[in-house]
Order: structure tokens, then sequence, then C-alpha cells
């Protein structure tokens, strides 16, 4: 997977596509709702769109999965999941950005901060989680959010 550094001064100067930060349990989607979301992200936005992974996400994901047995469920939608990821790197601008969060922060904390700070230099940034928590600060904080509704729909909520 091709690593990028999103302080690239080319990439920045993007004002009008749309961003869209990925929270680690959507990586798993596609296998517990069987829906493919970068597909219907893609289908849904205007103009161009852009996915961002950051590394923390997915350490977050290799963690529980090495906490998980080797029959479990979580540990096949783990790698069903970065399998999608990587089949699909060839057909959607997907950048996994190696940002990691601070020591006394959440990947919550991390996440959010990422999406103001990417409010500054683009106007649509979303955020794409299942979390009911996460969806809550991240309405609150003026960010559009991307869930799952009814176990089978994507919903974009704009704030």
């Amino acid at each position: 997977m091709n690593q990028t550094n999103i302080r690239a001064p080319k990439l920045l100067s993007y004002k009008n596509i749309n961003l869209v930060v990925l929270d680690s349990n959507f990586i798993l989607v596609p296998f517990q709702f069987k829906i493919d979301y970068l597909n219907e992200i893609y289908l849904k936005m205007e103009g161009k769109t852009r996915f961002y992974i950051f590394k923390q996400c997915l350490n977050e994901l290799e963690a529980k999965m090495k906490r998980e047995s080797i029959f479990s469920k979580f540990r096949r939608q783990y790698k069903a999941g970065m399998k999608y990821l990587e089949i699909n790197e060839k057909v959607y601008p997907l950048y996994f950005v190696d940002e990691v969060k601070e020591k006394d922060e959440t990947t919550d904390d991390f996440l959010l901060r990422w999406c103001l700070e990417f409010k500054n230099d683009f106007r649509r940034v979303y955020m794409a989680t299942n979390d009911a928590e996460l969806r809550r600060r991240a309405k609150n904080s003026k960010i559009n959010v991307i869930f799952v509704r009814k176990g089978k729909y994507l919903f974009i909520e704009r704030s």
C-alpha cells in the first residue's frame, strides 16, 4: 500500500475535492454489511473524492486482531477488509497516511483533530464511521459524517 505525506503542498491546494477519512470500523463494512462502501461513496459524491486511511486505524485493527483467537470472525473480517483495500487501491484514490496518535490522545480524538485540520484546507471533509459517539462528536464539530443505516444503506449526514 502506498504511503503518502499529507503535508505535500500540491495536495493541500485542492479546495474542491471531497476528502473522506475512514475510521477503523469502516474498513470492516464490506464483510459486516455486504456494502462496497468505496464505490457507494464515490458514486454519491459530486466531484473528485479522496479516501484517507491513517496508520493509527490500521494499527488499532491489527492490535485487536492479535488479541482474537485464530478462528475468530473478527480475524476473517480484518483480513478480508485489508484485501478489499489492497484490491481497490488500484481503482479509487486511497491515501495511506503514516501518522499515529499522540500518547495522551484516543484514536477518536486523533481522527477528529485531523478532520478539523483538513477543514482548514478543504471545503468538504467527511468522517466515515459507524461509532455513534464519534459521529456525534464529528457532527458537533461541523464535520460531515458517513455511516451505515439499517445495516444496508450508506447515509451521508452533512453538517
